[in-house]
């Protein structure tokens, strides 16, 4: 049979497991807290995006689709930009190793 100080012992260890899991416990809690809160917040952007399109009107409309053709425009050329600084830099590289 167990002595007193024997179960005092036990007591103070299942105390000390219990205030750990209690710590687990509570910051899984304030994690679930901080999830729900994010979802809140996205499902409302994602409401009020969707009535913004809802309610659009057809110049609205127009004007996305313009600003949608000059931004792939505008990408475009950005690419071509790029593309042929890169073909410089590769004229320039064999040059170089001509050179050598």
């Amino acid at each position: 049979m167990a002595t007193l100080k024997e179960v005092e012992k036990q007591l103070r260890e299942s105390k000390k497991k219990n205030r750990e899991k209690d710590k687990i416990i509570e910051e899984h809690e304030t994690h679930i807290k901080f999830l729900h809160d994010r979802l809140k917040l996205a499902k409302d952007d994602l409401f009020d995006e969707r009535q913004k399109r809802l309610n659009m009107t057809i110049d609205d409309v127009m004007a996305l689709v313009k600003a949608r053709a000059e931004f792939e425009e505008k990408q475009k050329k950005d690419k071509q930009i790029v593309e042929t600084f890169e073909n410089q830099i590769k004229q320039s590289e064999k040059l170089k190793e001509n050179a050598l």
